[in-house]
């Protein structure tokens, strides 16, 4: 009789497992601040984009509206384009990616000047031009020689699009939270620690 039952068995054993690695948290996560400007973590909420980088001592954040643009004048109306997008998955999942890019090319590319106003001839696109850089310089009370970092963790939740920096300077922990409100369309940084008098900074 077990032996009989045994795949339906299986599969009941099975199930709870495949459904608990399912809702197992998505992140993206680090142990030092972002090198260069691909390894920090992307926000935004359709219109307003930050890009932090997580320095302890010195932390540069990038800042994006979706109004500044570099681009002239556009048709960026391509109806046609969604019956292709099925061909180019197909691409992408065979690991064909320059295949998948030469149809991208041909039908969801938008017709106009773009950015090559004066600058060149048949350019499609404009591209995002920089809000800002928000530099944020912290004080620890000590000189910077003098202090022992641990326990370093920069990470961004792919389910709750919260991005965390923490870190311990000399028994004293610290958290940064960074996320983008879409409903108040607002960028948000909240800073903390684990005792009273921690925090100080200056924004430039």
């Amino acid at each position: 009789m077990l032996k009989k039952n045994s795949g339906a068995l299986m599969a009941l054993l099975f199930f709870p497992v495949c459904a608990t690695a399912q809702q197992k948290p998505l992140r993206l996560w680090y142990d030092a601040p972002a090198a260069y400007w691909e390894a920090c973590v992307p926000l935004g909420n359709g219109r307003l984009g930050a890009m932090p980088n997580g320095g302890v001592y010195h932390e540069n954040i990038v800042l994006n509206d979706i109004t500044l643009w570099s681009g002239s004048k556009q048709n960026a109306d391509k109806p046609e384009a969604y019956k292709h997008l099925p061909a180019i998955q197909q691409l992408l999942s065979e690991g064909k990616n320059i295949e998948a890019q030469e149809i991208m090319s041909k039908y969801f590319v938008c017709e106009g000047r773009g950015s090559g106003e004066g600058r060149g001839a048949k350019v499609p696109y404009g591209s995002f031009e920089i809000l800002g850089n928000l530099a944020i310089t912290y004080q620890y009370e000590k000189d910077s020689t003098q202090l022992n970092v641990s326990n370093y963790h920069r990470q961004l939740s792919l389910d709750s699009a919260l991005a965390t920096t923490s870190f311990i300077i000399d028994n004293t922990s610290y958290t940064r939270e960074y996320f983008t409100s879409f409903d108040d369309d607002v960028i948000v940084i909240r800073l903390s620690s684990g005792a009273l008098k921690k925090i100080n900074f200056s924004l430039d």
